[in-house]
């Protein structure tokens, strides 16, 4: 599951310390996916009866952050299940049943610290293209979420900044409704096909170049040389056209599934390099939140 280190204008945990929490995030889910594959083993994982809870019989041993990943897996099924019980019967299931409880816990960490907090859009949590990046791709790849970034002393909302072990990839999702095929130029419109009938769109190399200006002044401000390149995501559609330009790919519904496989595949290791650039491109980001309130300080001690 890929790291959201940064959400928008939210505050974040990974902005207090770049080279400590992703290491600790990739530490605590693999201990508490063994604690979760162990409960699932010995039968711990029950389903409910209608508009029942599972029971939580916490070990005093378990750790907050599994506390807050068992209670927000229980929250998580309560309204959605009512008619039957359910508990994963596959370890497939179970995979998915445990990403589902990382989900709430990731935009936790970055929309709070211990010390401060920002007020989060509900729709966050329904947002399918954020799950994408976060559920489909691995530990080691950090995702910078539409930022608000700063260029030329004006605050804009940047694509997603997807950082790898080698490579940053500034990424358009294009899912237009009712289209089939997009056909890509080097115009600002370019075509869709709807229904038949060809009509224009705004070309995402827009939004793309103006995330590759922050992110190579951010790089040549520190002299740092580090790979990057755009890419434009359209996992239902096909894209029919002129070739992507240099250094810009299209990924659609043909390619998307190797582009998946090409990162889940890297066996690389968090590299310092990488965190830098993370480090430093989440310092030229945009930041709102207060203070958290003293109770909530005092709850904060007990968790991660």
């Amino acid at each position: 599951m890929a790291q959201l280190i940064k959400l928008q204008d939210y505050i974040s945990r990974y902005e207090t310390n770049m080279y400590q929490y992703p290491s600790k995030y990739i530490r605590l889910k693999q201990e508490n996916w063994t604690k979760i594959k162990q409960l699932w083993e010995q039968g711990e994982l029950q389903g409910r009866e209608k508009k029942k809870e599972i029971p939580l019989e916490e070990d005093r041993k378990d750790k907050p952050w599994l506390r807050f990943l068992r209670k927000r897996q229980v929250e998580h099924h309560v309204e959605a299940i009512e008619e039957e019980a359910w508990t994963p019967t596959t370890m497939l299931e179970l995979k998915q049943y445990f990403l589902d409880g990382l989900l709430p816990f990731q935009i936790k960490w970055a929309t709070t610290t211990l010390q401060k907090k920002s007020f989060v859009d509900g729709s966050i949590h329904e947002d399918e293209n954020l799950k994408l990046f976060l559920q489909r791709l691995p530990d080691t790849f950090l995702v910078m979420y539409h930022p608000i970034v700063e260029i030329k002393t004006v605050p804009v909302e940047a694509e997603v900044i997807l950082i790898g072990p080698h490579e940053i990839e500034i990424i358009s999702v294009l899912d237009v409704p009712d289209v089939t095929t997009i056909y890509p130029s080097s115009e600002s419109s370019w075509h869709v096909e709807k229904r038949g009938i060809r009509t224009k769109m705004f070309s995402p190399m827009h939004g793309l170049k103006r995330t590759e200006t922050f992110v190579k002044s951010v790089l040549r401000s520190y002299d740092l040389d580090f790979p990057f390149r755009k890419v434009v995501l359209a996992p239902s559609h096909s894209f029919d056209g002129p070739k992507a330009s240099y250094l810009t790919s299209y990924i659609d519904k043909a390619s998307y599934t190797g582009w998946l496989e090409e990162k889940r595949k890297l066996s690389s290791p968090l590299k310092h390099n990488q965190l830098k650039v993370a480090d430093l491109l989440i310092r030229h980001t945009k930041t709102l939140a207060v203070k958290r309130p003293e109770w909530e300080l005092d709850d904060s001690k007990n968790q991660l």
